[in-house]
């Protein structure tokens, strides 16, 4: 006992100050999942680091404490919201991987059509997490069915410590063969060199604190080398070059009244969609993207002016705080999602990463062209939760954007519109539309599609928009009834 208690003072002082630069530098995060059978040590492991670090930038997550993700929501939502920021420590109880264990244990049949699946989100939410500097540390702890048994009877047979066996604890331990086989596909298959599993034997109390004390503190010393996103160059296709940025219309310009006709149509259109019993089972995120002054300020109040206000909420996205850039890139917009029944609307979106980020050189390369993956990924976590998700590209063209920055500067109510770095902007003009070409190339779906909306007509492109988002409400409530 002598030699572990001196080993486990020298790492409990190792960790602290390995903590205390990371609370410094704040150069990167940590994730460690936490899973294990019944009387294994994962609680007591969790309490000792808790007790040998500050716990004042340590968090532990716990699925059934988690944020529950109201109906309608991705899965995924709830470890997002928990995800630590940069110089942050969070701990959780099985984490993501509850996702895909408690299923395969309990039904494996029915589990088996989805876990390839889950692993492949798992993995893909991992890699991203190393690549937006969030270290992992992922340990199981595991104990012989003999030992598991008998202190599960010694816990049971003390009034004092009764209550720590749950019916889960005593199902995992009836079952402790399809467990361990369940967990050992798992960890194979989702260990890699940047997320690495751990199983450590939880027979003995100080060795498992040893090992998984090490473990973590070989994560905060370590340097987080993430492997460079591969991105394959883009083929520009002529038909896609030819026609999807432009910018004016085919159709002959309306008139007034007949703008206003249609206009008023459109919108009682959308009122009594987004009043329909089985939107209420729905929600809608539309992103908007163009050039300045591509008009979407005024497209979008036209499209609220038909809801309830208490019905949608409008998201301007603009520079990250420096709260959003201690977190993973998307986790800003994770956390704006819209209720059922509701609208999110954003006004420039996650795309801003594979636009101004990637075009005014403010990210490294190989964090916007892996983006397309992560962002498509992202999207399809929400339609798959029954989110109706839809982008516009507002596409003005270059003489007609110069004829409205001139017209906003004249104008007293509208000169704030038009800022210095508007006209920046105007210089890249011809990257802006290239970078918007491969953004729709590649992550325009079926399930969250873009539309070009030809913008140097105002009046149209606000009935366009109208009109595609009526379609796609129909559309989502025709195929779920």
């Amino acid at each position: 006992m002598g030699k572990h208690s001196h080993r486990i003072d020298k790492l409990r002082d190792q960790l602290l100050t390995a903590q205390s630069e990371l609370i410094r530098e704040k150069a990167f995060a940590v994730a460690i999942i936490v899973t294990g059978v019944p009387t294994a040590g994962r609680s007591e492991v969790v309490n000792k680091l808790l007790e040998w670090l500050d716990p004042k930038h340590v968090s532990v997550h716990a699925l059934d404490r988690l944020p529950q993700t109201s109906d309608g929501k991705p899965a995924m939502q709830r470890y997002w919201l928990t995800l630590p920021a940069r110089g942050e420590i969070a701990i959780y109880f099985t984490g993501w991987y509850e996702e895909v264990l408690w299923p395969a244990m309990h039904d494996a049949k029915k589990a088996a059509r989805h876990e390839a699946r889950s692993i492949e989100r798992i993995k893909q939410f991992e890699t991203m997490l190393v690549a937006d500097r969030i270290r992992i540390v992922k340990l199981d702890l595991r104990v012989a069915h003999d030992i598991q048994e008998k202190r599960i009877d010694e816990l049971r047979a003390n009034k004092a410590t009764r209550w720590r066996v749950t019916d889960e604890d005593r199902w995992l331990a009836k079952h402790f063969d399809v467990v361990e086989t369940v967990s050992d596909r798992i960890i194979a298959a989702t260990d890699s060199p940047s997320s690495r599993w751990h199983v450590i034997d939880g027979s003995d109390k100080s060795t498992r604190l040893e090992q998984a004390g090490g473990h973590l503190l070989k994560c905060l010393s370590a340097g987080l080398k993430p492997k460079a996103a591969e991105s394959k160059p883009w083929r520009k296709d002529a038909t896609v070059a030819a026609h999807a940025l432009a910018s004016q219309a085919s159709a002959a310009p309306l008139d007034d009244d007949a703008y206003d006709r249609e206009l008023e149509e459109l919108q009682g259109r959308l009122a009594l969609l987004s009043r329909k019993k089985a939107f209420k089972k729905r929600s809608a995120v539309l992103a908007f993207e163009g050039m300045d002054a591509a008009g979407k300020g005024g497209t979008i109040r036209r499209l609220t002016a038909s809801l309830d206000a208490r019905q949608y909420t409008v998201v301007p996205v603009s520079a990250p705080t420096a709260e959003e850039l201690a977190k993973p890139y998307l986790w800003r917009f994770w956390r704006r999602l819209p209720e059922r029944g509701d609208f999110a609307i954003f006004d420039r979106s996650w795309y801003g990463r594979v636009l101004v980020e990637r075009v005014r050189d403010l990210t490294p390369d190989p964090d916007w062209q892996r983006a397309y993956a992560e962002i498509n990924e992202f999207e399809l976590q929400l339609a798959e939760a029954g989110i109706i998700v839809h982008k516009f590209w507002m596409s003005v063209g270059k003489d007609e954007q110069l004829k409205r920055f001139k017209a906003r500067e004249e104008d007293a109510l509208k000169r704030y519109k038009v800022d210095r770095e508007d006209w920046a902007n105007r210089r890249y003009y011809d990257d802006y539309q290239a970078a918007a070409q491969e953004m729709i190339e590649r992550t325009s779906t079926m399930h969250a599609p873009w539309t070009v909306i030809e913008a140097d007509d105002k009046k149209y492109a606000r009935l366009k928009v109208l009109r595609t988002v009526c379609n796609a409400i129909e559309t989502a409530i025709k195929k779920s009834s």
